[in-house]
């Protein structure tokens, strides 16, 4: 099995679209086993430009994770078209088991 995770920013878009439902629905419509998102409280990329929750209802740019996972195979034929979209963001990918 393979897990990969994404790291963005809230307010990423593709095609009018926040990214994080875009690509849920993209796995969901590929038939990913499982995937999350996770909202972070605070975070930075490459730039070193910190983005965080400036309080309730407020944000700027805030950081999300997406995790999903599944059989290698189905895991890589997904993966092009990911990193396709996923301009600005990290995408990490590691083998796991599956207990």
């Amino acid at each position: 099995m393979l897990e990969v995770t994404m790291f963005l920013d809230e307010d990423d878009l593709h095609q009018d679209k926040r990214m994080d439902e875009y690509i849920m629905r993209y796995l969901m419509h590929h038939g990913i086993m499982g995937a999350s998102v996770f909202p972070a409280v605070m975070g930075y990329g490459q730039k070193h430009h910190l983005h965080h929750t400036k309080g309730i209802g407020t944000v700027d740019e805030g950081p999300i994770m997406i995790l999903f996972v599944d059989d290698e195979e189905k895991v890589r034929g997904v993966l092009p078209h990911i990193k396709e979209v996923i301009k600005g963001g990290l995408i990490v990918a590691k083998r796991v088991e599956r207990l």
